[in-house]
């Protein structure tokens, strides 16, 4: 996703996963970025009320920030997690020399 996406800084996350914060806080450590986490659980009600709010001439965006929460990464957790990476991927190297 990142590399389709290389300015990306901040993934908002919704659903199933939000409702988890161990959940939360390894996808933030496993890809060192900032989670934005709607404070509602009907998300797609405010977004359909964002985009009411944009036809209306009103700034939706300051409403989603405010109905936000952040995870922020933890940087130890982020560099060990890239070194147990660059290990699996060794593996299947080494692995698919053998097949």
């Amino acid at each position: 996703m990142l590399q389709r996406f290389p300015n990306t800084q901040i993934l908002r996350i919704t659903g199933g996963p939000t409702k988890s914060p161990i959940w939360l806080q390894m996808l933030a450590d496993l890809t060192g970025m900032i989670l934005e986490v709607p404070n509602i659980e009907e998300t797609g009600c405010l977004g359909t009320a964002m985009m009411a709010m944009e036809a209306a001439g009103e700034n939706p965006p300051e409403l989603l920030q405010q109905a936000m929460r952040q995870v922020q990464p933890n940087p130890e957790h982020f560099e060990a997690y890239q070194q147990k990476y660059q290990r699996y991927q060794q593996l299947v190297t080494t692995l698919k020399a053998l097949h």
